[in-house]
């Protein structure tokens, strides 16, 4: 019935929030100066609550992989960076981070492998030198991680939940440090083994040794991203770095507006009709007294006789024709003026 219950909840299980508070109560930040922070990732974020309530121990910026839709919005609420696919499916710059809490599903992948083991290997390469995991995994699964643990970490410390929690899955909560360098310790893999099986201490609410040192890393942007597009991911992207950011071509596309220029002579006749003939003033309303009228200009062209000196010769010249056409708003009439400054007058057809 678990097995069914845990397929049906797709591996998620929450870290009880009285777990959390005591972790966060272990965790102590690394003091340091200039422009540093402190990163954590969840990669099985959920809706983010862990994470959340450690950052705010820590005063770390937060990272969280979610392969739940929903799940992964929520956390976005409470997270500052929320990736909405699997963990399995995303580039992570190496050594980027200074704490990976890690609470996997309990359970085994396609070939059968388990998900708690693959979950250390593949995210190890996220830590920086130094950095803390925060590993929650029931504890008979601690054995087959041990040697791996061995070899990547050290400064263990390992408790079990405390009552009622542990009775759910047997969970531990293991912290160690990452190493500088990989290096196999078979004294250590055989202590993680021991303590898959034997009787642990219960989680204290706070620390009764030093708290565990949690160092930071220099500011500034690192790679997190999926493999696959994610366009909510694209947009926001492309208006932190996209071409619309560069100052010099968003100048040339949109310039800044500007204000009417009034000219210093008043326009003449045939600046006006230049105007009205370019399209200038297409469809430009006018109101003089009582009198409001709808303008449009036209160009057309006309060939023209030329006299010749060859009575058997027709030459005849190209030449452009300036109209204005004039819509009377009142009386609804049509008015033409042409080029030769005559004019005739229609009525609009209703």
């Amino acid at each position: 019935m678990a097995r069914l219950e845990a397929t049906a909840r797709a591996g998620y299980w929450p870290t009880p929030p009285a777990v959390t508070a005591s972790i966060a109560r272990h965790l102590v930040p690394v003091a340091s100066a200039g422009k540093r922070v402190l990163r954590l990732l969840d990669p099985c974020a959920g809706e983010g609550t862990a994470a959340a309530t450690l950052a705010v121990a820590l005063g770390a910026e937060t990272y969280g992989i979610e392969l739940n839709t929903e799940r992964a919005e929520i956390a976005r609420a409470r997270l500052d960076h929320v990736l909405a696919t699997s963990a399995f499916s995303v580039r992570l710059a190496n050594g980027a981070f200074s704490a990976l809490f890690l609470n996997p599903p309990y359970s085994h992948d396609d070939e059968q492998r388990r998900l708690e083991h693959a979950f250390l290997t593949s995210l190890t390469r996220a830590l920086c030198p130094g950095g803390v995991l925060v590993f929650l995994i029931p504890q008979s699964r601690l054995a087959i991680s041990a040697r791996y643990l061995a070899s990547h970490y050290n400064g263990f410390r390992v408790y079990r939940f405390p009552d009622p929690e542990f009775a759910a899955f047997q969970q531990i909560v293991l912290f160690a440090t990452r190493k500088r360098q990989p290096s196999h310790d078979p004294s250590v893999q055989a202590q993680l083994e021991s303590w898959s099986g034997g009787d642990l201490t219960a989680l204290p609410e706070a620390p009764t040794e030093s708290s565990v040192p949690v160092p930071s890393l220099p500011a500034g942007e690192i790679l997190f991203a999926s493999l696959f597009f994610d366009p909510v991911e694209a947009a926001a992207e492309a208006r932190r770095r996209g071409v619309w950011t560069q100052p010099q071509l968003c100048e040339q596309l949109w310039p800044a507006e500007e204000k009417p220029v009034r000219p210093l002579m008043p326009l003449r006749r045939g600046h006006l009709a230049l105007l009205i003939a370019a399209g200038f003033l297409n469809n430009v309303l006018l109101c003089q007294e009582q009198r409001r009228v709808l303008v449009k200009g036209r160009i057309s062209k006309e060939l023209v006789p030329v006299e010749s000196d060859d009575d058997d010769t027709t030459i005849e010249r190209e030449v452009l024709r300036t109209s204005v056409v004039l819509l009377d708003l009142t009386t609804g009439e049509f008015e033409v003026v042409d080029q030769e400054g005559a004019g005739e007058t229609e009525e609009a057809a209703p």
